[in-house]
């Protein structure tokens, strides 16, 4: 593993203020070539996971042409439902013809989901999915996939060595984090008989929380070999302790791929990204959402599962990998 060097911890999320303009749609299909407003709503704007969601998006209304609009909606803070649903409220009201929805919970933004879709606003999923199967399609990953990649990619880095391996979710009920995490655990018990992992710890999507918790952790277990962070807070915070105490022969995989998680990879600050196919899911739902409001065409499937891949510092600049990395901005 490589040295790590001093780090910032990145601010909670990145300012991103897009233009909104009022737009109501037909939503009953065949509206030919015409303009459409699509909202890309997500848990937290301005988080480069929905940069590249965002990207995706415009990337396929582009290639569709017709002057297809795509909107960034979302709270200033993420991953929750009492944020999002007044976002989500303010959304309806403008009417869009179609909406790539990104929930922050499973089951609290059933309600609110329906309520758009009886509004006449077609909607697909992306990322994180609802708990009933009432939106069009959903485009998401493979979180659990996701946490077993981190886990292969710990053990090989570890190679002999025994100790203890900790796990930073961000909070109990957040399937998409809590997935990750669920991976990971089963496959280091399945593939390495000398980790032992922790008791899961939970940071609220706090790095500051995310390093104390890593500090106190290092107290108690002076053998902690490897850390696994299922959100970029998490990652950050773990990077951020261990530089603090010049500690070099800790693993650190971290979930997600955006600017300052890679250029804290390439500095040797972290040794491992899970990168999810997040400007996928961006092109693929906007893609559905213009067929079918323009020629009523039905996705060919509800479910459609997006692979992650593992990023290192090695592979971080080949075409393929670097593709799944998330960017600053789409320009």
């Amino acid at each position: 593993m490589q040295r790590r060097r001093a780090i910032a911890i990145p601010a909670a999320a990145l300012a991103a203020v897009l233009s909104i303009t009022a737009c109501s749609g037909d939503s009953s299909g065949g509206s030919g070539d015409g303009p459409l407003d699509i909202s890309l709503l997500t848990t937290y704007n301005g988080l480069p996971f929905y940069t590249a969601m965002q990207c995706g998006a415009q990337d396929a209304a582009k290639e569709l042409g017709g002057d297809i609009k795509i909107t960034a909606d979302g709270p200033s803070r993420g991953m929750n439902a009492a944020d999002q649903i007044p976002v989500l409220e303010g959304v309806v009201n403008r009417k869009p013809d179609g909406m790539v929805f990104v929930p922050a919970d499973p089951v609290a933004m059933m309600a609110p989901a329906q309520t758009a879709i009886d509004a006449g606003i077609p909607m697909v999923t992306a990322d994180s999915s609802l708990q009933d199967e009432i939106a069009m399609a959903q485009f998401r990953g493979d979180n659990k996939a996701g946490g077993r990649l981190a886990a292969e990619e710990l053990i090989r880095l570890v190679g002999e060595r025994r100790g203890k391996v900790l796990v930073l979710d961000v909070r109990p009920g957040l399937p998409v984090t809590n997935l990750r995490a669920e991976g990971f655990i089963e496959a280091v018990k399945e593939l390495n008989s000398g980790l032992e992992v922790l008791e899961t710890q939970y940071h609220e999507d706090d790095p500051t929380k995310a390093a104390v918790i890593v500090e106190s952790s290092l107290q108690s277990h002076p053998d902690i070999v490897g850390i696994f962070g299922t959100s970029e807070p998490a990652s950050m915070g773990a990077a951020s302790a261990l530089q603090a105490r010049s500690t070099e022969d800790i693993a650190v995989i971290a979930f997600d791929a955006g600017p300052s998680l890679v250029q804290a990879l390439k500095d040797g600050v972290l040794d491992a990204l899970v990168a999810q196919g997040s400007y996928q899911m961006g092109y693929d739902g906007v893609k559905t959402l213009v067929a079918h409001l323009r020629d009523g065409t039905k996705p060919a499937s509800f479910d459609n599962v997006i692979d992650s891949v593992i990023v290192t510092a090695k592979n971080v600049d080949d075409p393929e990998v670097a593709k799944m990395v998330y960017p600053a901005s789409c320009s």
